[in-house]
């Protein structure tokens, strides 16, 4: 156990006790407060054990107490497997006793209706005024491995460098049941963080992170109460313990009460994985994927770059790595003529010598060529890692018993290189399962080896994007959000006269007040203002109604195009009697006269309140399709210029950026500082709840504001994210 010091914190308290209480221990086996004791028993927990029941003397050998503050010596930790009505009563007692926090497993709380709500307010109340720290409640409980403290009861959970803090317990036993199967891979901690009705994802990062156990932390969130904080303490820790994390609750993009384009896209799957990206953290699709990721990344150096190098004893399996990688955004680079050149001297010369590298049989009767190949190509200058993919590790089952000592020997060899590389390599391999001596060999070594060709790949994007990371993570966003007051003079207006909604006229002058680049217009209120604005534009112009209460003026018949001064003041009327039917109680300003301009690459730029993550800023492909083609990056605020050019790498279609069909390509500057100007305007306006710029014009020349929209939030200093939903840990 930890020796106790004056500058113990209460989290370190709680992970690593010296003392644990088990309230609502029971002489019933069947009870989880007697397993508890007897798991922590036999577990080798060697600190001190407290069971509390006021109606046993003793329960497994160990004496009973009435109650936590009837125990004599200090107390870090209280498991409590009481239910739930009884819990006030518990840390009632627990005042005055120096508990540093307690595990509460009952359901019942927050995840059960209002009543449920009512008691988890008062728990953490009491909690709070007694300086006592939650887990949960609706947890599965918590485990230090490494010192056999398991508050879960699950069996047979290896030991190894993985921190796991997870929402659900059925998800922990499935985690912890694959990771049995995996050699090499095993847990430091385990967290069911629960409801965080009071401890939250965030707070565990700093003791993991200082853990000398925890290699890398591991995640399975369905929600987080506080997601703006995990992020900042993600992008600290990050950059010395990975993060990876499988994030549940892929909504439909699209949300009924969104009130524009941006916040109709901004589904919480795409958020997330965006702005945790851009913290530092990895992100996982799937399950399955999970663990080997987050192997690959404690045990192998970061990637310097996207760029792998494949050696395959077969052309399905190079074929197929080729593919897998390309989908992951990786590249499989031309190999120098040295390096192929060095290739042609060790293999046959049927085999392929350009990347990937297919050894065509080169390898069946001597498998030190493996070795030889992947020295090659690590050497090669193009490389940032290394996929052996195909059979190795089981050639002494498929073709000789022999064969076995040759590759364990390559095997030695292979994890010398990577160390003196410093390059991470996988090994794919059919054989993944068999549990041979190479494999051992080198996974003891910190070389994965799986059987999946896709979860090779993504284990490499995954140390690619961990790599890019550390490369910049300084110039990212720091997440943290300044204090101002409302800095745009309509915004405030708008507030004084309890509007939500900004016209766009009201909205496009507070943006060019601010300096930004918005396409000239005028607000006309009569037909006559009308003929004259559409005069002045040079013809031919667009018109369109201005009202705060009609967002989606196209909707609402209120657009008209390439209108004539002739047409203009006949226009004027055909777009008021259309808003007019559209919504009769509209309160319509006039009707904003602009030129049409020349068709160029259409952007939107947003921005929404995102309920987890907090202020999150939208680029992508733009115009009426926007929904369709769904074409868009996300990057929480406040943005910097590293955060805005990777949202512009992130858009699919760069070919659209970069000029297609033989136009210029965009000014990818101005786009840049029209994100950066964006994120400053919403940062100095806290008001402000969802912005919707559509489209954007943006050709060579630079960038123009088409429409704008601004939705207030109700309270203007409500800035931070709403708590979201999380859902029952104990499935």
């Amino acid at each position: 156990m930890a020796e106790t010091t004056e500058t113990e914190t209460d989290i370190e308290r709680i992970m690593d006790p010296d003392a644990v209480a088990v309230v609502g221990a029971s002489t019933d086996e069947t009870k989880r407060g007697y397993q508890a004791i007897e798991t922590l028993q036999e577990g080798g927990y060697d600190g001190d054990i407290y069971p509390v029941n006021p109606s046993a003397e003793e329960i497994h050998g160990l004496e009973v107490y009435p109650t936590v503050s009837a125990i004599p010596g200090r107390v870090d930790l209280a498991l409590i497997v009481t239910p739930a009505h009884i819990v006030p009563d518990v840390l009632e007692d627990c005042a005055g006793t120096d508990l540093a926090g307690a595990v509460v497993i009952a359901v019942g709380f927050g995840e059960a209706g209002s009543d449920g709500e009512k008691l988890e307010r008062e728990i953490v109340s009491l909690a709070d005024e007694h300086g006592i720290r939650l887990i949960g409640p609706n947890t599965s409980g918590m485990i230090n491995v490494h010192e056999g403290l398991n508050l879960v009861g699950a069996e047979g959970v290896p030991e190894g460098g993985l921190g796991l803090l997870c929402q659900s317990g059925n998800m922990a036993i499935s985690l912890f049941t694959e990771a049995a199967t995996r050699e090499g891979v095993g847990y430091s901690h385990y967290v069911g963080v629960g409801n965080e009705a009071d401890l939250k994802f965030h707070e565990y990062l700093p003791y993991l992170n200082d853990d000398p156990e925890t290699d890398a932390i591991v995640l399975y969130v369905e929600g987080m109460s506080e997601g703006r904080k995990f992020l900042q303490a993600a992008r600290e820790v990050s950059t010395e313990t990975p993060i990876i994390a499988l994030k549940s609750g892929k909504s439909d993009v699209g949300k009924e009460s969104a009130s524009s384009h941006t916040g109709a896209l901004a589904g919480d799957s795409a958020v997330a994985h965006a702005v945790l990206e851009q913290a530092g953290v990895v992100s996982v699709e799937r399950s399955d994927e999970l663990l080997a990721v987050a192997n690959s990344l404690s045990s192998l150096p970061a990637a310097e770059g996207p760029n792998v190098g494949i050696l395959a004893d077969g052309g399905g399996h190079a074929t197929l790595a080729a593919d897998a990688l390309a989908e992951r955004g990786l590249s499989v680079p031309d190999l120098t003529a040295e390096t192929q050149q060095r290739l042609g001297e060790v293999l046959p010369d049927a085999a392929s010598i350009v990347n990937p590298v297919d050894v065509a049989g080169g390898t069946d009767d001597d498998q030190r060529v493996f070795y030889d190949c992947a020295e090659a190509i690590l050497a090669d200058p193009n490389v940032d890692a290394l996929l052996l993919a195909g059979l190795f590790g089981g050639y002494g089952i498929r073709f000789a018993e022999q064969y076995t000592d040759v590759e364990c020997g390559v095997a030695d060899e292979l994890v010398t290189l990577a160390d003196e590389q410093g390059t991470p390599i996988v090994v794919q391999s059919a054989y993944a399962e068999f549990g041979t001596e190479p494999h051992e060999i080198l996974r003891e070594g910190g070389i994965p080896v799986v059987e999946s060709i896709d979860i090779a790949a993504s284990s490499l994007a995954s140390l690619a994007a961990h790599g890019t990371h550390l490369d910049i993570a300084d110039e990212k966003s720091d997440f943290r959000l300044r204090e101002a007051d409302n800095e745009a003079d309509a915004v405030t207006r708008a507030l004084e006269d309890g509007r939500q909604q900004l016209s766009e006229y009201t909205a496009k002058r507070a943006l060019r007040d601010r300096g930004l680049p918005v396409a000239s217009f005028e607000l006309v209120e009569s037909p006559a203002e009308a003929r004259q604005a559409v005069a002045s534009t040079g013809e031919p112009a667009a018109m369109k109604v201005v009202s705060s209460d009609i967002v989606h003026k196209s909707d609402a018949g209120g657009v008209a195009l390439d209108v004539r001064e002739t047409e203009a003041e006949a226009t004027y009327e055909e777009l008021l009697a259309a808003a007019r039917e559209y919504d009769p109680d509209a309160d319509i300003e006039g009707v904003l006269v602009s030129p049409m301009l020349e068709e160029n690459v259409e952007l939107i730029v947003g921005v929404v309140d995102d309920e987890q993550f907090g202020r999150v800023m939208m680029v992508g492909l733009g115009g009426v399709f926007v929904e369709v083609l769904e074409d868009v990056a996300f990057r929480a605020l406040p943005l910097t210029e590293a955060d805005a050019q990777a949202m512009l790498s992130d858009i699919e279609a760069q070919e659209m950026l970069d000029g297609a069909r033989g136009n210029a390509p965009v000014d990818r500057e101005a786009v840049i500082d029209l994100l950066l100007e964006v994120s400053a305007f919403v940062e100095a306006n806290p008001a402000i709840e969802e912005l919707d710029l559509n489209p954007v014009f943006a050709d060579d020349e630079g960038v123009e504001i088409v429409d704008a929209a601004v939705t207030l939030r109700e309270s203007a200093t409500d800035t931070e994210a709403p708590a979201a939903p999380v859902g029952d840990t104990d499935d």
